[in-house]
């Protein structure tokens, strides 16, 4: 393990540091381009209604990549030498966090492909094309360059089980909270469909009468499982970097 020096190579590099700028404030341009430029079209699996152009606001994928973004930029002001921004942007911690939750929107969204769960991509117009190039930044472009930028730790310092189950909570706050609003609040809005409790009851359940209690029930299955994905996959990502660090 290199114990000659607190930060490593990356720390010093500013090519690093140029590229993560330009990407953090692309993903930022984007949020607000989105915002400023929403069009409601009716699609009756996806957007049935017209929720307003805040509620992009409402998805993880949006949440983790504008994260990631103020992360990104947040690291480049580090490597260009500001010590404020070292102490947030070097801490593994919030690089674990970061990288695991941009993975699980990416990896999410793309497994939604093939089950008819993600809205397929469409370049027939200029606002279609923005918004397919949106999702394909978030979904797979940001995924990559966390995912890559993991593989090259800023500090050797080692993380341990309580990063690795500190990694939930954001998850599981974020899931009640979507499970509440969509139950209370009108119009009903669940930003991911296994927050809905009918959903959830007609996929397993099929044509059996509709029971709330029933499906909550395995609304907290699921998501006591889906808590367990990130936990695991958390647990991988600070294997990589602990085994980084003692190369040096």
């Amino acid at each position: 393990m290199n114990t000659l020096t607190e930060y490593n190579k990356i720390t010093k590099n500013k090519t690093v540091a140029v590229i993560l700028l330009l990407m953090g404030l692309l993903g930022i341009a984007i949020v607000i381009y989105r915002i400023a430029g929403y069009q409601f079209e009716y699609n009756e699996q996806f957007t049935p209604i017209d929720y307003g152009r805040f509620n992009v606001l409402s998805y993880f994928t949006i949440q983790s990549n504008f994260c990631a973004c103020l992360y990104f930029i947040t690291a480049a002001l580090a490597i260009f030498g500001n010590a404020r921004a070292q102490k947030i942007a070097f801490n593994p911690v919030l690089g674990a966090f970061i990288t695991l939750y941009v993975f699980v929107a990416g990896a999410t969204y793309n497994m939604g492909f093939p089950l008819h769960m993600t809205q397929a991509l469409t370049f027939d117009t200029f606002y279609h094309a923005f918004i397919s190039c949106m999702q394909m930044y978030f979904h797979v472009i940001m995924v990559i360059a966390t995912l890559w930028l993991w593989l090259f730790p800023f500090k050797n310092v080692k993380l341990g089980a309580k990063t690795i189950f500190a990694s939930g909570i954001y998850p599981l706050v974020y899931s009640l909270f979507s499970m509440v609003r969509g139950a209370l609040f009108e119009p009903t809005y669940y930003p991911y469909p296994f927050y809905n409790p009918e959903w959830v009851w007609s996929t397993f359940m099929k044509d059996k009468p509709f029971s709330p209690g029933g499906a909550y029930g395995l609304i907290a299955v699921l998501l006591v499982f889906g808590i367990g994905v990130f936990i695991a996959i958390c647990a991988v990502l600070v294997l990589i970097h602990n085994k980084r660090i003692k190369r040096g």
